[in-house]
């Protein structure tokens, strides 16, 4: 436990440091002394008090003789670094009472024993409480690893969230309508992967996947991106923005899946779209969730390279495409989004856009 203690309070100070490891370090060896002096203690006691009530007692004093331990151990250290003894009891204690609970039975066991073998139960004792706080000692150390793996994670997944802000936001420094869009399709596409029952994480995937799926366009010309008039270059820039995109985020360790979906949301169900032709089932499912919110989005935004339509006119379309261009599962879904208000369907402006961003989930749960 004194490792523990080092580690859940500070000090300032590399003196302080040195003065805490001296005292925290005696706590594991005061326990021992404790226990033993308690097992002798109750061995003397043995014929005048009985068994049960000797074993009662000792248990009793074992617990409450190492919980003293510890807060006077805690309470210097505590006042040193001015940190909560209550945290300190919940965090380093609480973990431990279990052990300590069977520590104490231990004890009383050896007091028993001690009728029938002598000196030899208390020594035997003594070699357990010396394993016991080794193992103890492992255990902490092990939680201390998952802790700072935590926090490494944490530090990642913050990274991570980064990284999506940080293409997303340099694509709309570019194209506020591109950006402003693909804040809206991860709008639509999560809400409609949650209403298809798909898990969380598939959830989060889609949502991801929605706010990079226009990414490729990183790599257009302006005049690409943003002229009124294209010419067939221009067009066949266009349409490789799936694989572009798809080539940009799979280099991000952990977004292979998310590449995935976007190289795949403008495949059709009928095998006539690109950039692999795929068909059917062979189309990723949140690629084909993706794809639904994409055209919607495109055909309701007024930002649009078109003439807005009205959502009775937008969803006229998309169920005239289900089944040979969109999934007709996803569309009827998608609908019945629209019909119950079940997420605002409209395409977001700017303080959506931002808001967009700031929501996204921590970044492991959509990668794992």
């Amino acid at each position: 436990m004194g490792a523990q203690l080092i580690a859940e309070i500070p000090s300032g100070s590399r003196t302080n440091r040195r003065d805490n490891v001296l005292v925290a370090g005696q706590s594991p060896l005061l326990s021992i002394a404790i226990a033993i002096a308690v097992a002798i203690a109750g061995a003397l006691l043995l014929d005048t008090l009985g068994e049960l009530a000797t074993a009662a007692i000792v248990f009793a004093i074992y617990l409450a003789a190492t919980f003293l331990c510890f807060l006077l151990v805690v309470g210097y250290l505590g006042v040193r670094a001015r940190a909560s003894l209550l945290v300190a009891v919940r965090r380093v204690y609480l973990p431990v009472l279990p052990w300590e609970l069977a520590m104490g039975a231990l004890t009383a066991g050896a007091v028993l024993a001690y009728r029938e073998v002598g000196v030899i139960a208390i020594a035997a004792l003594g070699v357990l409480l010396l394993s016991y706080r080794y193992l103890l000692g492992a255990v902490h150390g092990a939680q201390r690893q998952r802790d700072d793996l935590r926090a490494q994670v944490d530090e990642l997944q913050a990274l991570h969230s980064g990284v999506i802000r940080v293409m997303v936001e340099t694509l709309g420094m570019r194209d506020r309508m591109t950006a402003r869009h693909s804040a809206a399709v991860a709008r639509f596409a999560k809400a409609t992967a949650a209403a298809a029952g798909l898990s969380a994480r598939e959830q989060e995937l889609v949502h991801t996947a929605g706010l990079l799926h226009d990414v490729g366009k990183f790599t257009f010309p302006d005049q690409t991106l943003t002229g009124s008039s294209l010419t067939e270059q221009d067009w066949a820039l266009i349409y490789s923005h799936p694989e572009r995109g798809a080539d940009i985020i799979g280099r991000v360790r952990g977004y292979r899946d998310v590449a995935e979906i976007v190289l795949c949301h403008h495949e059709r169900i009928d095998g006539r779209g690109y950039p692999r032709n795929l068909s059917g089932d062979d189309i990723p499912v949140l690629a084909r969730v993706l794809a639904v919110a994409d055209c919607f989005d495109v055909m309701t935004a007024r930002d649009s390279y078109r003439k807005p339509m009205t959502i009775p006119e937008a969803v006229g379309e998309l169920r005239r495409v289900a089944g040979t261009q969109l999934d007709a599962r996803f569309v009827e879904i998608f609908v019945g989004l629209i019909e119950g208000a079940g997420v605002d369907f409209h395409h977001v402006d700017e303080a959506d856009y931002e808001a967009e961003l700031r929501d996204r989930v921590p970044w492991d749960s959509a990668v794992r």
